[in-house]
C-alpha cells in the first residue's frame, strides 16, 4: 500500500481505475523511488507499453528525470 500523497497515488494514473490512458485496455505497473529529495514515479502499460515519469505527482519527460539523476 503507498503512502497518502504519494507521487504513485496523486497521478492520473489513478484516476482511470489502473488502465492505460493510451489504449485503455491494458493494466498499468507503477514503480515509485526517491531520488536526491524528489519524489519519482514511472508507469507503464503492459499491453501496448506507453510509458509516463512522474516527479512529485506531476508528469514530466524522460529528460527531466535523466537531469535528476545525473545531477545525483
Amino acid at each position: 500500500m503507498l503512502p497518502k500523497g504519494s507521487a504513485a497515488e496523486t497521478s492520473p494514473m489513478r484516476d482511470n481505475g489502473g488502465s492505460c490512458p493510451t489504449c485503455h485496455q491494458g493494466d498499468l505497473i507503477a514503480i515509485s523511488m526517491t531520488v536526491g529529495d524528489r519524489d519519482l514515479s514511472f508507469s507503464t502499460c503492459h499491453l501496448c507499453e506507453a510509458k509516463w515519469w512522474f516527479q512529485e505527482g506531476e508528469q514530466v519527460p524522460l529528460t527531466s528525470v535523466i537531469d535528476l539523476v545525473v545531477k545525483r
